[in-house]
């Protein structure tokens, strides 16, 4: 396994989630809780709610299929990362004494 380069990661921006579609970071858009698949286009969105069964986006909302929010990674307490075209689940932990560290786990299927 090739070492990480930790330096270069610490610039990297940090997502809530990944969209299902485009496999984009993302910190808000679409949410089907139940399937938990997240979408950052509409467009998406509304092909999604087809594909289980709704005529579309008004009728998987009339029914609380989906919502759109917006999340915030430092309140969620763990975040995504990408780099060098691979998706990292990271989270940060307090070792005491003021110190901090980062664990990344890298996600297959992304």
């Amino acid at each position: 396994m090739r070492p990480i380069n930790y330096t270069a990661m610490e610039t990297t921006e940090r997502f809530a989630r990944i969209c299902s579609a485009t496999n984009e970071g993302m910190n808000e858009g679409f949410l089907f809780e139940e399937s938990l698949q997240y979408f950052i286009e509409q467009e998406d969105a509304e092909r999604y709610a087809i594909e289980i069964g709704y005529a579309g986006l008004d009728e998987a909302y009339d029914d609380d299929a989906y919502c759109y929010t917006e999340w915030d990674w430092e309140d969620e307490g763990e975040w995504y990362e990408k780099h060098d075209g691979k998706w990292y689940e990271c989270t940060e932990e307090n070792l005491g004494l003021g110190l901090f560290v980062t664990r990344r786990t890298e996600i297959s299927n992304q």
